[in-house]
């Protein structure tokens, strides 16, 4: 009934299992097989049409997740429980497309999903009250994507520091993407993009956020 919900799935579930079990409930259903926003033809067609793809929780207590000393567990659990907020995101280029460095005109559209409830409650599924949609920069999107590595680095070395992990493959196979970034090239991408005379004086407004990239690459190192 142009109705949307964030529903948590079973343990392990992928979301291929999921659509399956949706579509097992609502067999006259047709699936949509993207995560646009769906047009006004949809909204008013005869049909039943089922939308269906992940998203990811924001959590509310960034206090715990950030503090050191606080055992993995518990972070585990704040970032999966008492979720009000989740997100999703949709890559696409703005511009001209640099065949040789897509990090220029990669553009993110993030949409943010408010429920009237967090989840897990007493349901496994709440609707969502309210979507706000914002667009994130070139340069914001690799200021986040060194945060979130840097973040998961920072784990895996603390886990392998207090023998939570017996095997240190995870940090050895996460240690080669940075170094050796074969896929897209690392952060010598972001350099070429953003830290050009040619992009400083194009974008004189984006001088913190510079900053802030250096800085992180510099933590990384």
């Amino acid at each position: 009934q142009n109705k949307e919900f964030v529903c948590r799935g079973h343990d392990y579930e992928r979301l291929e299992a999921f659509q399956q079990r949706m579509l097992n409930e609502f067999p006259h259903a047709i699936a949509m097989q993207h995560a646009n926003q769906p047009d006004e033809t949809i909204f008013q067609a005869e049909a039943q049409y089922l939308q269906i793809y992940a998203v990811t929780p924001i959590p509310e207590n960034q206090e715990v997740l950030l503090r050191d000393g606080i055992p993995d567990n518990i972070k585990s659990f704040y970032k999966v429980n008492h979720i009000w907020r989740f997100r999703y995101d949709r890559p696409f280029h703005k511009g001209t497309k640099d065949k040789e460095n897509e990090f220029k005109s990669l553009w993110v559209e993030r949409t943010t999903l408010i429920l009237v409830q967090s989840l897990p409650g007493i349901s496994r599924w709440f609707e969502v009250e309210k979507r706000e949609v914002v667009e994130m920069s070139p340069l914001e999107n690799a200021i986040e994507v060194l945060e979130n590595k840097n973040q998961q680095l920072r784990t895996l070395i603390s886990q392998c520091q207090t023998r939570q992990m017996q095997n240190i493959n995870p940090l050895t196979m996460c240690l080669n993407g940075v170094i050796d970034a074969a896929v897209n090239g690392g952060v010598a991408r972001y350099q070429e993009a953003f830290f050009v005379k040619e992009y400083i004086l194009n974008h004189p407004e984006d001088g913190e956020k510079i900053a802030r990239l250096r800085e992180l690459m510099l933590e990384q190192v």
